[in-house]
């Protein structure tokens, strides 16, 4: 992706939200599901390719568990890559991926792929007593609720990549690397679904949600002790919310111990997972003296590439600005990463 792209997609990481409106005829197709799907005109241009668009799909029943969806003419069920957005848990919505992807998502369409993009329930500003399991719960419900209505949308369940930045990516990388988190005795058919998929492609992620492992492998080259982040205000407000936990003081205990062990991703990797394309040059490789520069640091993505270095997992990975630490030899790009993960056997 090219660099007046990944200014934007910064300038995105945090905002609040973008909304898109269309304007247009609705034209209903009734389906076998819970609701009926409507087609609607794109938010952006399509140029011509043969696709249909459908805004606002609910996946469960909470006000922000909402997709929308792009779906290529095709007689055959299409691959599908799912967007997750970014904004820390705490802002962003599905429809920021429109004012800097839609080249991208006319390039999927183009081959094939249909493509979708969900919002997610944000973390509690203050009070915040779930912590990050739950918007990543409401992306995993999302991923399912769409294979379970694969026939609906015409697509080949079997191919899906996940995608996203920051937030989303952190969330993508926890939804491939646990195992199959299908319930086949569930009650609720959507949850019954898989949620292995064929590969992430991820932007200015976190390697792990354990903050623990911050300290003791991502930062390392910095000396950062635990003290030094749970005593910054800026930080352990973001800890409590991302936990869950009332104070900065709950923070040792054995429930947050192992809620840290289930949001571990590095953890979670495990050789039989699938391949990675991870990207983080957008932030200087220098001590992180700031929430952005910690949360976006190359560190992240070096991390994830040893760890799948080591446990035989293929990824292409580019980390580092000013500077460059690692660029991935082959310089497959982003959108190559995708197609070839959906339309190669």
């Amino acid at each position: 992706m090219n660099t007046s792209i990944f200014k934007i997609l910064i300038a995105l990481l945090f905002s609040v939200k973008l909304f898109v409106s269309c304007d247009s005829e609705n034209t209903t197709i009734t389906d076998t599901n819970s609701q009926d799907i409507v087609f609607t005109t794109p938010p952006f241009d399509l140029l011509g390719i043969d696709a249909k668009f459908s805004k606002d799909i609910a996946y469960d029943t909470k006000e922000r568990t909402l997709f929308d969806i792009f779906l290529p003419s095709s007689n055959q069920p299409t691959p599908i890559v799912i967007f997750i957005h970014g904004g820390g848990f705490t802002s962003g919505s599905k429809e920021m991926i429109y004012s800097f992807e839609a080249d991208h998502i006319r390039t999927y369409l183009s081959n094939n792929i249909a493509f979708a993009t969900i919002s997610y329930t944000l973390l509690d500003d203050t009070g915040e007593t779930e912590g990050v399991l739950k918007p990543m719960n409401d992306a995993k419900r999302a991923l399912q609720y769409i294979r379970s209505r694969a026939a609906d949308f015409n697509i080949d369940k079997t191919k899906v990549v996940l995608t996203g930045f920051s937030a989303g990516a952190g969330t993508s990388l926890w939804i491939a690397f646990n195992d199959d988190m299908s319930d086949s005795s569930n009650a609720d058919p959507v949850l019954r679904e898989s949620t292995r998929v064929s590969g992430v492609a991820v932007y200015e992620t976190q390697a792990t949600y354990n903050i623990d492992r911050w300290i003791s492998d991502v930062f390392v080259d910095y000396g950062i002790t635990l003290d030094q982040v749970i005593s910054n205000p800026s930080y352990s407000s973001s800890i409590t919310r991302l936990y869950g936990i009332p104070t900065i003081s709950d923070y040792n205990t054995p429930e947050v111990e192992a809620y840290k062990n289930t949001v571990d991703m590095l953890q979670l990797f495990t050789a039989d997972d699938p391949e990675i394309w991870v990207n983080n040059v957008l932030q200087p490789v220098v001590y992180p003296s700031n929430a952005t520069i910690m949360y976006h640091h190359a560190f992240h993505a070096r991390e994830l590439k040893e760890r799948a270095d080591i446990i035989g997992v293929a990824n292409v990975t580019y980390y580092g600005l000013n500077p460059v630490l690692y660029a991935d030899p082959s310089g497959e790009s982003y959108t190559d990463f995708i197609i070839r993960k959906l339309t190669t056997n």
